[in-house]
């Protein structure tokens, strides 16, 4: 699709391409895509206005278009390290190893022995608090780390957990085991989920910021 618009923009003595698309937008939006600026906006919009929102917000683009995924076709990262990984060939985590062909079945591989250790620390911090046993899942989630399900009596983990270090997956672990207490995030809650991680907020901050580089 051909830009409606291209205008060139510097950024820390280098320049980019800024693509402007015409489009029924409520709001201006910013992208940064294949080392350029992809921009969205009305028709009527001001350069000026468009171009105060790049100075506002490019730095953060570019930073964010550099981090590296998670996960890769030869690599992963495993409780907040890089394992590079070859294929075929074997691996050992948590005590078992195994051997994979590809990526897909390491991931496949790896998640059965990760919802082993998910479960046990579930059971241990369920028993520090109190709580009633559950049954533990893993599967893929893309917003969110853990969910609890007081009528199922189910907790269900995000696989994306084990791409963090394990006091990270510790704090996430309590925080579901705590809604099985106070179901809201009311102060009630927070008092309780600071009783047995009391940084709680620190890990928090180091979940949400975790750059994979």
């Amino acid at each position: 699709m051909q830009a409606n618009k291209i205008f060139l923009y510097e950024v820390d003595n280098k320049t980019y391409e800024a693509h402007i698309f015409f489009k029924r937008v409520r709001n201006i939006n910013y992208r940064f895509k294949d080392d350029k600026f992809v921009i969205s906006c009305r028709r009527l919009t001001p350069m000026s206005m468009i171009k105060s929102g790049l100075d506002k917000f490019a730095r953060t683009l570019i930073k964010r278009s550099s981090k590296k995924a998670p996960i890769g076709e030869d690599y992963i990262y495993i409780l907040g390290e890089k394992v590079t990984l070859s294929f075929p060939g074997e691996y050992t985590f948590m005590s078992e190893s195994f051997s994979y062909k590809n990526i897909e079945e390491f991931r496949k591989k790896i998640k059965k022995i990760f919802l082993k250790y998910l479960t046990y620390r579930t059971e241990y911090y369920a028993e520090e608090m109190g709580a009633p046993k559950y049954l533990v899942k893993i599967r893929d989630m893309k917003t969110r780390y853990g969910s609890n399900n007081r009528v199922k009596k189910t907790i269900t983990y995000g696989f994306m957990l084990i791409h963090h270090p394990l006091d990270v997956i510790d704090s996430v672990i309590i925080h579901e085991l705590t809604h099985c207490f106070v179901f809201d995030h009311s102060d009630n809650f927070y008092r309780l989920l600071y009783k047995y991680c009391p940084n709680y907020n620190v890990l928090r901050k180091k979940l949400i910021k975790t750059e994979f580089n």
